[in-house]
């Protein structure tokens, strides 16, 4: 998608009030070292973030990047000479006549991953960079962050670094964070280092001390429906998938891509076979998803969401309280529940859905933790 359309439904409509508190920062010039972007998942951080740094570099503005000036056209594209990106990237192989005092980097074929993903965030801000085997921000990258940081450079503009999952410094015996802690500990002059994660309960306290935080709420479902008609999807999918996403850009874009016959079909089937005691239905269930947990736990995960969602909405459809998915074809399965069961807890199966997906990193007996999960649902049903 061409930079300009994403351009015309950019991060200040989606979180508005953010961006009200990051321009101040740039007005007032009380610009801080260190900031700490943390909210859900597809909430647009790294996007503000972006948008961030290339305000602080802006040659023309103090409210917004103007878009134009040379500054912010390199910054737009990832480009600039003061920006440095940092993320999760694949363990690196040291060759044989590497010597102890030595780095080394990635291979030729992940790097071209790397020049791939960056490209791919350059044009579309929200796009989420994934290599393939990466699961830790590597202490090589902190150690290349430190020897480029304090070397002298122009006066204008200011260093920015940007630290994507920030939370993946943490893996392991933690040497990224500590490598890091480092450089915050003793910052360079005119740089500012700002750190984006959705689980900021796995940074270190000692980094947490010394960033200044920023919290980021959801998505809105009105932006979320104006991006699904932006990506052109059909005017009667747009609440259903906005709905399912929760406010979740990432989400909404992995929704687009599923057929809707098959989400209609997977849901409403997921929510007979927990709320019917039949033993087919659980003995299918349990069975199915006790594989799930161990060999594809992110399908496994987005099943439960999706339980979890129609049951938020059809706890909210019981209370009388507004939401977005009771102007779906969900409505009227979720009636026939509640009219079923009028006593029953919705609200209370949403967290036994939620306790279910939290429990299986923890190498638990899943049969027993899936079959004690449909008869606590039988319990919240028939109180």
């Amino acid at each position: 998608m061409a930079y300009q359309e994403i351009m015309n439904l950019d991060i200040f409509s989606a979180q508005p009030r953010v961006w009200e508190r990051l321009s101040q920062i740039r007005i007032s010039k009380q610009v801080g070292g260190a900031y700490l972007f943390s909210g859900p998942v597809g909430c647009g951080k790294e996007s503000l973030a972006i948008r961030f740094a290339q305000l602080l570099n802006c040659e023309t503005s103090s409210k917004k990047p103007c878009d134009t000036c040379p500054s912010c056209q390199r910054f737009r594209q990832l480009q600039h000479e003061k920006l440095k990106l940092i993320f999760p990237l694949p363990a690196v192989r040291k060759k044989k006549d590497d010597g102890p005092g030595t780095s080394s980097t990635i291979g030729k074929g992940d790097m071209e991953l790397v020049t791939e993903a960056i490209a791919k965030k350059a044009e579309d801000h929200f796009h989420k960079i994934k290599i393939p085997k990466s699961s830790r921000i590597l202490i090589q990258s902190i150690r290349e962050l430190r020897k480029t940081l304090y070397l002298k450079s122009e006066p204008s503009g200011r260093k920015i670094v940007l630290i994507f999952d920030a939370h993946l410094l943490s893996v392991g015996m933690g040497e990224a964070a500590n490598a890091l802690l480092k450089i915050l500990e003793e910052p360079p002059e005119n740089t500012t280092l700002i750190l984006v994660t959705d689980h900021v309960e796995l940074l270190l306290p000692t980094i947490l001390s010394r960033c200044q935080r920023v919290g980021i709420p959801r998505l809105n479902d009105i932006f979320i429906q104006d991006w699904l008609q932006m990506k052109m999807v059909k005017d009667s999918e747009i609440q259903l998938l906005a709905g399912l996403s929760q406010g979740n850009i990432h989400q909404a874009r992995f929704l687009i891509a599923q057929p809707i016959g098959d989400l209609l079909k997977l849901v409403n089937g997921l929510v007979k076979m927990i709320t019917n005691d039949n033993p087919d239905h659980w003995r299918k269930f349990t069975q199915t998803y006790s594989r799930l947990a161990r060999q594809d736990y992110a399908t496994l995960s987005f099943h439960f969401m999706m339980l979890k969602i129609w049951f938020r909405s059809a706890n909210r459809l019981a209370r009388r309280v507004d939401d977005i998915l009771h102007e779906t074809s969900f409505k009227p399965g979720m009636k026939r529940l509640i009219s079923t069961n009028p006593n029953a807890d919705f609200s209370a199966i949403t967290f036994e859905l939620e306790d279910a997906i939290l429990s299986i990193p923890m190498n638990l007996y899943m049969p027993l933790i899936l079959t004690n999960l449909l008869l606590r649902i039988q319990r919240h049903l028939n109180p």
